[in-house]
C-alpha cells in the first residue's frame, strides 16, 4: 500500500495542476476580455447612431477584437462582434462602389458568424446575422434556409432577431419551401406586436413591405403597418 505522505503529495499536486490550469484559463479570459472591451463599446455606440465608422476606425477595432479572439479562440461573442465590423467594412465598399470589396468583405462577415454558431448553437442572434448575411449577397443555399429556421426556433419573440429573419426570409422568399415562408410570415406577425416602427422602416428600405402585407393576415397589427 502506497504511505499515507505519498498519497497526500500526489493529492496536493493534483490540485496544484488544478488551481494553475484555472489561474491560466482565467488569465487568458481577462486579457481578452481587456482587447474586447474597446470593440464591444464602439459598436453599441455606431449602432444607436446608425453611421458607418470610418475605415481608421474599423481597422483599429478589428485589430483589437481578432488580439481578444487569439487569447479566447472559441468565445462566440468575439466572433459575432469580428462578424459585424466586417459587415461595417463590406458597407464602406459599397458605399465606394466596390462590389468586388462589398462581397469579399460579406463572405468573411459569414463566416464569423458560422463559426459563432459552430461555438454557441443556441444563440439564435448569430444565425439570424448569418442568414442576413447571405441574404445580402443572394446565397439563397441550403445553409441560408437552415439558419432562418434555427433563428426563428431559438428566437420567436427577441426583437433584433424578428428583424432580421423579416428582411432575409423576404430577400430570399422565392428559395425558401412553402413551410419556411409561413414561418417568416409568423415571425413577422409576432414582431408587429412591438415592433412595427422599427420593421415598418426596415422592410421599406428592402424594398419589401408590400410583399409582407400581402401575405399577412388581417389585424390590427397590419392596418398599423399596411393601413388595410
Amino acid at each position: 500500500m502506497p504511505k499515507p505522505d505519498a498519497v497526500r503529495k500526489t493529492f496536493v499536486f493534483a490540485i496544484l495542476i488544478i488551481l494553475v490550469s484555472a489561474a491560466v484559463i482565467a488569465t487568458r479570459g481577462g486579457i481578452a476580455d481587456v482587447y474586447a472591451y474597446s470593440p464591444r463599446q464602439h459598436l453599441e455606440q455606431w449602432q444607436k447612431t446608425d453611421k458607418i465608422p470610418s475605415e481608421e476606425k474599423l481597422a483599429t477595432q478589428l485589430a483589437n477584437i481578432r488580439s481578444a479572439i487569439e487569447w479566447q479562440p472559441n468565445r462566440a461573442e468575439y466572433r459575432d462582434i469580428e462578424a459585424l465590423l466586417l459587415y461595417y467594412q463590406a458597407l464602406h465598399h459599397y458605399q465606394a462602389g466596390s462590389s468586388s470589396g462589398y462581397r469579399e468583405s460579406t463572405l468573411k462577415a459569414i463566416a464569423g458568424y458560422r463559426n459563432a454558431t459552430q461555438e454557441r448553437p443556441n444563440w439564435p442572434y448569430s444565425w439570424a446575422n448569418l442568414a442576413l448575411m447571405k441574404a445580402s449577397i443572394q446565397q439563397f443555399d441550403h445553409e441560408f434556409e437552415a439558419a432562418l429556421i434555427k433563428a426563428i426556433k431559438l428566437g420567436p419573440w427577441e426583437n433584433s432577431v424578428n428583424i432580421s429573419v423579416a428582411e432575409a426570409g423576404l430577400l430570399g422568399w422565392a428559395a425558401l419551401a412553402p413551410a419556411t415562408q409561413n414561418a417568416v410570415i409568423e415571425n413577422i406577425e409576432r414582431g408587429l406586436k412591438r415592433n412595427t416602427p422599427v420593421l415598418k422602416k426596415r422592410l421599406k428600405t428592402i424594398n419589401k413591405l408590400g410583399m409582407a402585407c400581402i401575405y399577412l393576415k388581417a389585424s390590427n397589427e397590419r392596418k398599423r403597418l399596411c393601413g388595410f
